[in-house]
């Protein structure tokens, strides 16, 4: 009897989206900052569903969800994709990210137009258009196009290689969590882009799980900002 009672009570709790699997897909940008909040909180509130986490790039994210590959997914907007639905749930500043030793590491804020003699390192942009692309565009609107020396596919690699002197790079303003000491993370003003990240699935009827997942975001996004998501400044 215990055992059917089991059984019937998981099939309950499936039904309602308080058990199952979700296989939440994410960008090489969103990893930082508020994923492991979000991952951590579907834990504590729905600990019978199991999370399955799939790193993928913004083309393989949409087609994913379409095939049914991935329940929802973490991306930084602005991201275009047909029949999906797209809800922004997080929004921050960029930051310049500079090696210790250059001239304005010691700056308390710096404009896009000061960062223009320097190299950059930048993420290609097949793995996050939209981020690349709003980079791009907040340099083009103070003047200058970036010189790209470097491309790579993740911030810790990106960092790094600021560290090692080989350029700078502009980042969201979640970066400053995973820099070392040897790199300067540089409020940048004279701008009002801001970088945001958003949470997609399929526009059809959604399942249980994925109404309970958007639901546990929407109502504990303001205190995964406070806690996990602070600028360094």
């Amino acid at each position: 009897i215990a055992r059917r009672d089991g059984i019937v009570d998981r099939v309950r709790r499936t039904a309602s989206g308080d058990a199952g699997t979700l296989r939440i897909g994410f960008g090489a940008s969103s990893a930082i900052g508020i994923l492991p909040a979000i991952v951590r909180q579907i834990r504590e509130q729905l600990p019978d569903v199991a999370l399955h986490l799939d790193d993928r790039d913004g083309v393989d994210v949409a087609a994913a969800i379409r095939t049914g590959t991935l329940d929802v997914a973490i991306v930084r907007a602005p991201f275009t994709a047909s029949n999906l639905v797209i809800q922004p749930i997080h929004s921050e500043p960029f930051v310049a990210v500079l090696p210790a030793g250059h001239a304005l590491a010691g700056r308390k804020a710096v404009t896009p137009r000061e960062l223009a003699l320097s190299p950059f390192i930048l993420f290609p942009r097949v793995a996050s258009p939209g981020l690349h692309d709003t980079i791009i565009g907040l340099c083009i609107a103070d003047g200058f196009s970036p010189v790209i020396v470097q491309e790579a596919n993740a911030w810790l690699t990106v960092v790094g290689l600021v560290e090692s002197g080989l350029g700078i790079t502009i980042a969201p303003a979640s970066v400053s969590r995973v820099c070392p000491l040897a790199v300067a993370c540089i409020p940048i003003v004279g701008t009002t882009d801001r970088t945001t990240l958003a949470m997609v699935h399929d526009e059809g009827e959604m399942s249980p799980l994925v109404l309970r997942c958007t639901e546990v975001v929407r109502a504990t996004i303001p205190t995964l900002l406070s806690r996990d998501c602070k600028a360094s400044y």
